[in-house]
C-alpha cells in the first residue's frame, strides 16, 4: 500500500473527526509508530548475525554494528530482541538457562554473554528486527496486507491519545480494536504461530 493511500483512507475513517487528519507529516509519524508496534508484536523480519572471536578471553558480545567480533548489518533495521543462537556445529543453544553451563545469557536486549570462553569459531544468531525510523515508511508501507486493518486502528489510537481533550474511553476503544484485529489475523492463520507475540503486556495496560 502506498503511504498516500493510507493517509487518504485514514482521513476518511479513523481520523475523520480529528484535525490531525489534514496533517500528513503527523499522520506519517503515527503510521511509523504503528509499523514499529506490529514488528514488535509479530516476527515480521528475522535477520542473522555472526559472532567470531579473535581470542578465547572475550565473554560478552554486542549486536550493535560496532562490536568488531560481531558481523551484523543494521544499516536499514534496528534489533528488537535476540531469538536464537547456534554453535559452530549447528546445535541450537538454550538462552538464559542458569543450570546449563553452555547456555549464553542476554543481560541486555542486544548483548550475548557466554558463561565461559568459547572456541575460536563462528556462532550464528537470529534476531527480530524492525525498519529504522527513516526507513519505516517511504513510498510504500512494508507490511503484510492482513495487518493493514490493525495498522489503521493503531494510528487511530495514537492520534486520539495525542489530542487534547480526547476522552479516555475513545483511546481505549481504538487500542482494543487494534488488539482484536491482531488476534483475528492470528486466529485466521494469516500469521504463522511462531511469529505471534504475546500481548499480555498490552492487556495489563488496557483492561
Amino acid at each position: 500500500m502506498l503511504v498516500s493511500e493510507a493517509i487518504a483512507n485514514l482521513a476518511k475513517t479513523e481520523l475523520k473527526m480529528l484535525k490531525v487528519a489534514t496533517d500528513s507529516a503527523a499522520v506519517m509519524g503515527y503510521i511509523n509508530e504503528a509499523v514499529l508496534e506490529l514488528h514488535k508484536r509479530f516476527n515480521l523480519w528475522e535477520a542473522e548475525a555472526t559472532i567470531t572471536q579473535p581470542d578465547t578471553t572475550t565473554l560478552s558480545y554486542t549486536l550493535d554494528g560496532v562490536d568488531a567480533n560481531v558481523d551484523i548489518d543494521l544499516s536499514d533495521k534496528i534489533l528488537l530482541v535476540i531469538n536464537k543462537i547456534w554453535d559452530p556445529d549447528g546445535t541450537e543453544l538454550e538462552l538464559n538457562d542458569e543450570d546449563d553451563e553452555t547456555s549464553p545469557a542476554t543481560p541486555r536486549y542486544n548483548v550475548i554473554e557466554f558463561q565461559e570462553a568459547i572456541a575460536l569459531d563462528a556462532y550464528s544468531v537470529t534476531y527480530r528486527a524492525s525498519p529504522l525510523d527513516r526507513a519505516l515508511v517511504t513510498e510504500t508501507i512494508e507490511l503484510p496486507p492482513s495487518l493493514f486493518e490493525a495498522m489503521y486502528f493503531y494510528v487511530g489510537f495514537r492520534a486520539h491519545v495525542s489530542q487534547r481533550g480526547s476522552k479516555e474511553f475513545e483511546n481505549d476503544t481504538h487500542f482494543k480494536r487494534y488488539d482484536q484485529a491482531c488476534d483475528r489475523v492470528q486466529k485466521l492463520g494469516l500469521i504463522v504461530a511462531d511469529s505471534y507475540h504475546s500481548h499480555k503486556f498490552y492487556d495489563s495496560c488496557f483492561p
